[in-house]
């Protein structure tokens, strides 16, 4: 896995928002705990977690923007942020765009009202092809392959770690 990471301001460019619409996602917890670590707590301590987690990031990862744009894309296709969130808040999809070293076509196909949600790889296509068939009326599909091509093309060689370093320096 890539540990490329780009600035909030950065990351909102990528993402296709404003620098304050991210910070206002964030705060209202976008991306929920997906790929972070349970916390850790002392015996007898209050064990909440906090509903938004990224809201005080200054730095964000490749999965993490892949799924702040797939929020985006959904919530321009008419889904609530609720909605949104509730799936791209899912360590599965995290997972995915971490281990992937270049955008694998895979699809998600999602069910309203909920956010319903599967993941197709790309020797499932026959699967998919049966689900459509038998789906309502309505299905959202997304092209998670395209979505982490959006995010690498738009990061070019900036983010690396040789850049990180470089900007460290500076």
């Amino acid at each position: 896995m890539s540990h490329r990471t780009v600035t909030t301001a950065r990351a909102a460019e990528i993402v296709g928002v404003g620098y304050e619409g991210l910070r206002s996602y964030l705060k209202r917890g976008l991306g929920g705990r997906a790929g972070m670590l349970p916390g850790f707590h002392k015996p007898g301590t209050d064990i909440h977690d906090d509903p938004n987690p990224r809201a005080k990031w200054k730095r964000f990862s490749v999965p993490d923007l892949c799924l702040f744009r797939m929020a985006k894309l959904l919530i321009d296709a008419g889904f609530t942020f609720e909605a949104a969130n509730s799936v791209v808040s899912q360590q599965d999809l995290w997972s995915a765009f971490a281990h992937d070293r270049k955008p694998v076509p895979r699809l998600m196909a999602i069910w309203p009202p909920y956010g319903d949600h599967i993941i197709y790889e790309p020797d499932q296509m026959e699967l998919l092809k049966k689900a459509l068939e038998e789906a309502p009326e309505i299905v959202t599909l997304i092209n998670l392959g395209e979505v982490h091509a959006h995010v690498l093309a738009a990061l070019g060689s900036e983010g690396s770690p040789q850049a990180d370093a470089e900007q460290s320096a500076a």
